[in-house]
């Protein structure tokens, strides 16, 4: 027999239904999203209400309050990655005052657990808890190549390279090419792949075991800096900044 609760997987699915949703959405489309009858959303909301998760508006659409992300934001600040990293990254973007981040792979994607804003007056946004695709982004790309070759095949095999952009990499043969450039190298570029006028760069960051765990990187405004001017900008002091972090979670440089 079972031991799972599921009032309490129905309401994960309904959490889940709101945090994916950009705007805030009724109890039917609620219903349609998670397959749960109308009636056991409408008491699921209404609880999640008295507790504070979620808020409706005059329309008697719902999303979430505050209250899981600061709950989230501390188990992020318990994470040893995070506790040693985000020091150690924060120094880099003070020297340089661009957008600065530290992100980890999780459900193929890359997970931003730590985000600096950039000084400048064209900035490139970043979200703490925003996930990124993989194959088009410079942290995404960074994670990749430094992944196992199974994991590679599995995530090339397994999703659509959609373009985002007219540089984003959408061939497969194209990308393991670009995953073992940036391997041999040390660093990923994304050259206007994920996003018009953005550029970045970004490292890895290794464990004890020789792991990828993590990535750091910056992003810029093609206004100020082009994707080959990144490592001159600040490409040295990044690269420093990761073998830092990675040094600290007990990785010995080969």
């Amino acid at each position: 027999m079972s031991n799972s609760a599921p009032a309490v997987g129905f309401c994960v699915k309904v959490i889940e239904a709101l945090a994916e949703s950009k705007t805030p959405i009724g109890i039917s489309e609620i219903s349609r999203r998670t397959e749960i009858n109308k009636n056991m959303v409408s008491r699921i909301l209404h609880t999640l209400e008295e507790e504070n998760w979620v808020q409706s508006d005059d329309k008697s659409c719902y999303t979430l309050t505050l209250l899981p992300f600061c709950l989230s934001a501390k188990v992020v600040s318990r994470t040893t990655l995070c506790n040693i990293g985000v020091p150690i990254l924060q120094k880099f973007w003070k020297e340089y005052g661009e957008s600065t981040y530290l992100g980890i792979l999780r459900n193929d994607e890359v997970l931003y657990l730590s985000h600096f804003d950039s000084v400048q007056n064209v900035r490139v946004a970043g979200v703490v808890g925003g996930s990124y695709p993989l194959y088009c982004t410079g942290p995404g790309k960074a994670l990749l190549a430094f992944s196992s070759d199974e994991y590679i095949e599995q995530y090339i095999n397994g999703h659509q390279l959609t373009k985002r952009t007219q540089k984003t990499i959408t061939d497969p043969d194209m990308l393991r090419r670009e995953l073992a450039t940036i391997r041999q190298r040390g660093y990923s570029l994304d050259d206007e792949e994920f996003g018009h006028g953005i550029v970045c760069m970004s490292a890895p960051v290794f464990d004890h075991a020789g792991k990828v765990i993590g990535v750091v990187g910056c992003s810029l405004s093609t206004v100020y800096c082009t994707a080959e001017e990144i490592y001159d900008r600040c490409g040295e002091r990044l690269m420093e900044t990761a073998e830092q972090i990675s040094k600290c979670m007990g990785y010995v440089l080969r």
